[in-house]
């Protein structure tokens, strides 16, 4: 039983159109446009910003790097803003006529509908990513002209990739191009589908096994030559994948909801050594995934091993140190300490049990 890594193929159901993951994101706000994935609908945004070569960005000194990635593509103005404890921005009331990228964290809504607010008063543009909360249908109440929501649902649905706009302006232009590459990530999705099944299925049987193997390398070199393409390709809004769209309409949102705050509640209620936890269950909006702290980067660090050992695989880390300033300290510090753990919809109280088991009967070092 392994648990964590990338989305497989799900299993698709008779949906009822309003149930439909599709519906629930198509409904959240009147203007939205689908893109291929999180990156192109940041560069769209920027791409529709008449006065974005004027303005200065301040982006977060906490972020995964393929945010940035837009911004570096189109030379533009970019200073990161620091963070106190719990991820909380600490910005400049003095910033005017200028863009502010803000995060919400690991389901976590730092920054408030009137905080927010503040910040489009000074003539400023804001991009609030809510990959980590696209689940709190609350969060996208406050409408702007110069306010945009962005996700990147494949963090959260079982797609081979997408990404969402969501916004106030009438006259935004979207994307008529194809996605390009998206199917090795599909293939990927699929024959993850089937390591699995087969894994289930035959246990330690020596040959399936073997071919097993054959079939996992094949799979992580898929996904692996993906997100390096995107990497080292130019951001081009595209089209969201029709496939995504499909898998879409054929998932079930109280499902997925329902058995993420399950899976988390169980988690917080369950993990003995409290400090463990980055926040607080109360200050959690959205069901994303288990945030863990840890004292220092070797008790991190042996804690990922010994989940791995067991077949818990916890998400790839941002690297800050690669691309943050030595000075925004409390981010680089953080991320030595810091570890996701899987609780999402693939999974019940058996598989939530195992990790809970080795949270904590882990020694700390």
């Amino acid at each position: 039983m392994e648990i964590g890594g990338f989305l497989e193929f799900p299993e698709l159901k008779d949906t009822e159109r309003k149930e439909s993951a599709y519906y629930y994101l198509t409904h959240l706000y009147d203007n939205y446009n689908f893109f291929a994935d999180g990156r192109q609908a940041i560069k769209a945004v920027l791409l529709n910003t008449g006065d974005i070569l004027n303005k200065t960005c301040y982006l977060p000194a906490y972020l995964c790097d393929s945010i940035l990635q837009s911004f570096r593509e189109l030379e533009l103005d970019v200073k990161f803003y620091p963070h106190r404890e719990l991820l909380k921005p600490v910005l400049d009331g003095k910033i005017k006529d200028s863009l502010v990228y803000l995060i919400d964290y690991f389901g976590t809504e730092p920054v408030s509908e009137k905080e927010i607010g503040e910040i489009l008063d000074g003539n400023n543009m804001v991009i609030l990513d809510v990959s980590h909360s696209i689940l709190d249908e609350k969060r996208f109440s406050l409408t702007h002209e110069n306010f945009y929501l962005i996700s990147s649902l494949r963090k959260t649905f079982p797609i081979p990739d997408g990404g969402i706009v969501y916004h106030s302006d009438p006259n935004f232009k979207s994307s008529d191009i194809p996605p390009i590459k998206y199917e090795k990530k599909l293939e990927a999705m699929l024959l993850r589908k089937l390591y699995l099944n087969e894994t289930d299925t035959h246990g330690t049987d020596t040959d399936m096994a073997e071919k097993s193997k054959w079939v996992k390398e094949h799979f992580l070199n898929l996904n692996q030559e993906y997100e390096s393409y995107k990497y080292d390709s130019t951001v081009e809004p595209q089209s969201i994948p029709l496939t995504s769209c499909y898998i879409l309409k054929n998932i079930s949102m109280t499902d997925i909801t329902d058995r993420r705050w399950q899976n988390l509640n169980f988690m917080h209620k369950e993990i003995l050594k409290r400090d463990l936890l980055l926040f607080n269950q109360d200050k959690i909006k959205s069901p994303f995934i288990l945030t863990l702290k840890f004292k220092n980067e070797n008790e991190r660090d042996s804690t990922r091993k010994r989940l791995i050992e067991n077949d818990v695989y916890p998400p790839v880390l941002w690297d800050l140190k690669a691309y943050i300033p030595e000075e925004f300290s409390y981010e680089r510090h953080l991320s030595k300490r810091i570890l996701m753990v899987p609780i999402d919809q693939r999974y019940g109280p058996g598989e939530m049990s195992k990790v809970r088991d080795i949270l904590n009967s882990a020694e700390m070092v």
